[in-house]
């Protein structure tokens, strides 16, 4: 739904209605099961959408209250929060990690600090194959996880972006700098501030009565498509489990929330740290965390996937805890057309949300329906093009 006088704000609205139509024919195709996405410039908002299922093995239609896995936008959250207490003093980027986590120290990891950690070149591991959902819900077990293993590479050296496991270190380290739980850190410094109500990390019950369950998009049943179906059900598999478990805490991909909750994070962004009169960051803070501090390393992640698509590898282009866009055009959650400095998170086949600072152009689209990722990165691709296309003035 166009939500006001799009040509005021400088939109063709005929040429924005095409971001409306490829939404429902992705919907249609089974590309997805259900989307919400909300579109805005100067804050004013341009597309309210809340189209498809939520469930659709049980034919439930998406609710504008329904509640996400956020997947790895979660890290967006966290490390937010993890900025916030460098500003207050807390820390600092350049601190190493085992000043607050002694025994994280062993094996060689002594020099990793915060800063590292944030920009995903501390050399912890990408993924943690075997390690059961039970362990990567609890922050201290999973943690430890770490301690008596050495990096893959020394601190700085490369892009090995780590799922999950890099954030529940960086949030062991919030905990024991704080002094206070993780999960009342996040809900002190990010979520009651900026009135986040259906934020949570866990099963909290009355966000679990609205959860969109995580199903494969419908288009992964098609035979062709087996092994991506077979992917994204170990995905879900290990996702559903960690992320409901009893008192879950996954800093890295265990938080809920919903469009309106996400929409609110990123207007704070957006406004340069600020919403309602509640500060979270400063402006000199949103600046630093926007810019490419992985230089042209590539991301290692995503290695074997570019190779099965034959596109070429390319700089990770990540800031603090954040995406970037960077200067060449790169497979992943920006359109050509997105402006150099933006910034925003991506989560697992499903999630996403950016701020285009140089044409004030965010948007938030939380889905249903697992994709495969490189499938996802083509639709994240496409939709940012059609908005910023459709901006003619």
């Amino acid at each position: 739904m166009i939500t006001t006088d799009v040509a005021a704000l400088g939109f063709d609205p005929a040429r924005l209605a095409r971001v409306t139509r490829r939404v429902e024919a992705d919907i249609a195709a089974g590309r997805c099961n259900g989307v919400a996405l909300r579109v805005a410039r100067h804050g004013q908002w341009l597309l309210d959408l809340c189209e498809g299922y939520a469930d659709r093995d049980a034919d439930l239609p998406l609710e504008p209250d329904s509640v996400f896995h956020l997947m790895s936008l979660t890290k967006a959250l966290t490390s937010t929060v993890a900025l916030k207490l460098i500003e207050d003093g807390i820390f600092h980027l350049t601190t190493p990690i085992a000043e607050f986590i002694p025994e994280f120290g062993r094996a060689g990891k002594q020099h990793i600090n915060f800063y590292h950690l944030l920009t995903q070149t501390g050399g912890l591991p990408i993924d943690t194959p075997g390690v059961p959902p039970e362990v990567i819900a609890n922050l201290e077990q999973y943690a430890a996880w770490t301690f008596d293993r050495p990096a893959s590479c020394r601190p700085g050296e490369a892009v090995a972006y780590s799922v999950l496991v890099a954030h529940s270190v960086l949030g062991l380290a919030m905990q024991r700098a704080c002094g206070r739980a993780f999960t009342d850190i996040m809900q002190e410094q990010l979520f009651t501030p900026l009135g986040m109500r259906d934020t949570a990390f866990g099963p909290r019950p009355d966000l679990m009565a609205r959860r969109c369950p995580l199903q494969p998009a419908n288009y992964l049943l098609s035979p062709q498509y087996s092994h991506a179906a077979n992917i994204a059900a170990t995905h879900i598999a290990r996702i559903s489990g960690y992320a409901t478990h009893p008192h879950s805490v996954v800093p890295g991909g265990g938080a809920f929330s919903t469009l309106s909750d996400m929409w609110r994070f990123t207007e704070m962004l957006r406004r340069g740290g600020e919403l309602d009169g509640q500060r979270i960051l400063s402006p000199a803070m949103l600046e630093l965390l926007s810019r490419n501090h992985t230089g042209e390393m590539p991301n290692q992640v995503f290695k074997y996937l570019f190779a099965e698509k034959h596109w070429q590898q390319c700089p990770a282009y990540l800031g603090l805890g954040f995406w970037g866009r960077g200067e060449k055009p790169t497979p992943g959650p920006f359109g050509d057309l997105n402006s150099p400095r933006t910034f925003g998170g991506i989560g697992r086949g499903t999630t996403l949300f950016w701020v285009d600072p140089a044409r004030d152009i965010s948007l938030v689209l939380l889905s249903t329906g697992l994709m495969d990722e490189a499938d996802n990165f083509v639709r994240y691709q496409t939709l940012a093009d059609l908005v910023i296309s459709s901006l003619v003035v």
